[in-house]
């Protein structure tokens, strides 16, 4: 079989975004091209006859980003024809460990690299849903999560994905570690990626029960104001919600939302124009 290789120029802000266009025509997974100039994604699909439709649907959803505000995206597609087994394969190569924090080590689980005797792999494999930890607003979950869990902590992942979130809140010493998404393919693969990584791991469609020392919630700014009741509803008295996905644009709105329900805010972490907030219940 022959596999259609899409290019989408994309600012490295921007890639779940994008790789979520591919995810919704089809795309088993995506690959993140950094080194490009422009920096691309890349998704497969397969050349039959339902291609020119898919490509079409890309290109709106593309086009439909800046109203969740983002930016900068192409909406043209690059396009190469590649056979079965170069597909299998090609993508791989653009995905390498990385260091996130101070001791987290992301790696697809082909590779073996060196690690330190206090670093953390997240074993996850990029092919197979969002959150590889490339995005910012996963890689300042990731170092929240780093400088808050203690060990013995209850934490909930809120909109999983891949499940990244919840397998570092596990590797950090957090029991019980609950997850949940609303894609039940998320649900299989978060699973399965937390079985790679030989931790305990609840991963659920519905939102996780009970109550947590932190919640995390890297999401949309709408959703968490939307599910602000919700999320707070499940933070134990002093515990923390971590919620970000928040375009700066927007991290007005969600303060001022979680404000108003017995948050006190506690910090407010920044890459380029995403931005994570950190809430606690009760006063500081």
């Amino acid at each position: 079989m022959r596999w259609a290789e899409i290019i989408i120029d994309t600012p490295i802000g921007a890639v779940d975004a994008v790789g979520q266009a591919l995810y919704g025509v089809g795309c088993g997974g995506f690959e993140v091209r950094e080194a490009a100039k422009p920096p691309a994604v890349a998704g497969y699909l397969p050349v039959d006859d339902r291609l020119e439709d898919r490509l079409t649907q890309i290109q709106e959803a593309l086009a439909a980003l800046p109203g969740f505000g983002v930016v900068g995206v192409s909406t043209e597609l690059t396009l190469k024809y590649v056979e079965e087994a170069d597909w299998a394969n090609a993508w791989k190569a653009f995905y390498k460990p990385f260091r996130v924090g101070r001791r987290l080590i992301v790696t697809p689980p082909w590779e073996s690299p060196a690690l330190a005797s206090d670093d953390i792999p997240l074993v996850i494999d990029p092919g197979m849903a969002f959150g590889t930890g490339s995005h910012p607003t996963t890689q300042l979950c990731l170092t929240a999560l780093e400088d808050y869990v203690q060990p013995g902590q209850s934490v909930a992942d809120v909109g999983t994905g891949s499940g990244i979130l919840a397998i570092a809140a596990a590797k950090l010493g957090a029991s019980p570690v609950a997850a949940n998404d609303n894609d039940t393919l998320a649900v299989r693969i978060a699973g399965e990626n937390a079985a790679a990584n030989n931790v305990s791991v609840t991963v659920t469609e519905a939102l996780p029960l009970g109550t947590y020392h932190i919640l995390v919630a890297n999401i949309l700014a709408d959703v968490i104001i939307g599910l602000a009741d919700e999320l707070i509803s499940r933070l134990k008295p002093g515990g923390l919600l971590i919620a970000s996905g928040i375009i700066d644009t927007r991290e007005a709105d969600v303060q001022n939302a979680l404000q108003t329900l017995s948050l006190s805010h506690v910090e407010t972490r920044r890459q380029g124009e995403w931005v994570a907030l950190v809430f606690r219940q009760g006063t500081v």
